[in-house]
């Protein structure tokens, strides 16, 4: 019945390290190394005294022997049955150290060789209708099977985007394609490794960026990208090289007529801001507030725009008119009004009076 019982925490800590070092040497082992292999592994304190009593218990169960060495040194080693009770729980526990060294190994697998790009710059890439800048893209499987692709730019930021294999792959494929640096590896890492930022770049998509920006821009009603711009974006002088192409593109701009707009800021303010994020710039809203030259609002268009507003809250508490016969009421000009008989306009006080086919 005593050989039945479950070992204690602290027995079997003293097993495991037994089996281990007998599997390596068979041999007695002091009291004393044993005390000092525990204390190296952290996991809880070992005091001497402790580890002795445990051990006189353990060969009360017939697990253990102990012996005395010359110098009177307490040593112990272990019996049939404490190899037999020894052995699953090594195996547990060399299963479980394995697991938790998978858990957080990074493995790097590179696909290129270190030739494949000539700087160590961030350059930009399209992923899902985004432009994202980055020097390296990473491959990223995890233990549980699911991946994603980390996004390093030289200042070491990271971005992460989620994804199944598939579009993964196809994220790292654009980014092999846009000169970028990649690779592929198992788990998530926190700092950018060394290496793979090689010397002969397939494509700079900076050219590519540019025109996309410009046509999207042109499609909201804003001109002004000219070809001497787009060659000092694509092609910069040494000064400007380090920087991202939207930071190019705003130093140029910068010293250059501002773009112009055909539309109000009010009414492509949202669609251009959207813009601009997926051509990856920041969210300073400088290009927006500062390198644009957009039309001024007349009085009458911002009064008319007011009435509208009026109109749709009057109509978000059900209460409904004839919009262009209102609108037509309100700005035609009073000599216009008096003779169709739109309205009826006093001399005295100028107050409008809706006739009552215009009531709602």
């Amino acid at each position: 019945m005593t050989q039945a019982r479950r070992p204690s925490p602290l027995q079997r800590r003293v097993l495991i390290v037994l089996a281990a070092l007998d599997a390596k040497r068979p041999a007695p082992v002091a009291t004393r190394d044993i005390e000092r292999v525990l204390e190296q592994c952290g996991d809880a304190p070992v005091y001497g005294p402790n580890l002795r009593a445990s051990c006189r218990r353990m060969e009360a169960a017939g697990w253990l022997r102990t012996l005395r060495a010359p110098n009177m040194q307490l040593a112990v080693e272990l019996t049939d049955a404490g190899r037999a009770l020894a052995a699953p729980l090594l195996a547990d526990e060399q299963a479980r150290v394995l697991a938790e060294q998978r858990a957080t190994a990074v493995r790097v697998l590179p696909l290129v060789p270190r030739s494949q790009t000539e700087e160590a710059d961030d350059r930009p890439v399209a992923l899902d209708d985004r432009w994202h800048l980055a020097c390296r893209g990473d491959y990223v499987i995890r233990l549980d099977g699911t991946t994603c692709l980390q996004l390093w730019n030289t200042a070491g930021q990271l971005t992460r985007l989620e994804g199944d294999p598939l579009q993964v792959a196809a994220w790292l494929q654009a980014c092999h394609d846009a000169g970028i640096a990649v690779r592929v590896q198992v788990n998530e890492s926190t700092m950018p490794e060394a290496g793979t930022l090689n010397v002969t770049a397939p494509a700079d998509l900076t050219d590519t960026w540019y025109r996309q920006l410009d046509a999207a821009l042109q499609a909201q009603g804003i001109t002004g990208l000219t070809e001497d711009i787009r060659l000092v974006v694509v092609s910069p002088e040494a000064s400007l090289r380090s920087l991202p192409a939207p930071a190019r593109l705003l130093h140029v701009l910068r010293d250059a007529d501002p773009l112009t707009a055909t539309t109000y800021e009010e009414d492509t303010e949202a669609a251009l801001t959207d813009l601009l994020a997926r051509a990856g710039f920041t969210g300073d809203q400088e290009l927006q507030r500062h390198r644009i030259r957009w039309p001024l609002m007349g009085q009458e268009e911002a009064d008319r725009r007011e009435l509208n507003s009026l109109l749709d809250e009057l109509e978000q508490r059900q209460l409904y008119c004839n919009r262009e016969q209102m609108t037509e009421i309100v700005f035609s000009p009073p000599t216009r009004r008096k003779l169709d008989g739109t309205s009826a306009v006093a001399p005295d006080d100028g107050r409008i009076r809706v006739p009552q086919s215009a009531a709602p």
